[in-house]
């Protein structure tokens, strides 16, 4: 899957469907944010903002959807009464949680 706006490549795997993981039962240490700081994944959550209002199509919308989903929860696994809070709030765009994770 391609994020362009996380200026990454994912690898995709190449093998069958049978084989493959699904996201909800991967280990947290393999998740593909889990290496990054909550600093990096608030950026990475405001960049992914301007990813979703260019995104061409329907479909590249919702793969960028799906990984704001990602980043959410991660946040949440790291800091989930920041992010209760933030939520309370309204969840007001375009600063994110940052506010309420980055201190």
């Amino acid at each position: 899957m391609v994020f362009g706006w996380l200026g990454r490549v994912r690898p995709s795997a190449r093998r069958s469907r049978a084989h493959r993981v699904a996201p909800h039962r991967v280990p947290v240490e393999a998740h593909p944010f889990a290496c990054l700081t909550t600093a990096q994944l608030c950026a990475l959550w405001r960049k992914s903002r301007a990813g979703l209002h260019a995104a061409p199509t329907a479909a590249a919308r919702a793969r960028v959807a799906v990984a704001r989903g990602a980043l959410l929860d991660e946040l949440e696994r790291r800091e989930p009464e920041a992010m209760a809070e933030w939520l309370q709030t309204g969840a007001l765009e375009p600063d994110g949680p940052s506010a309420y994770l980055v201190r």
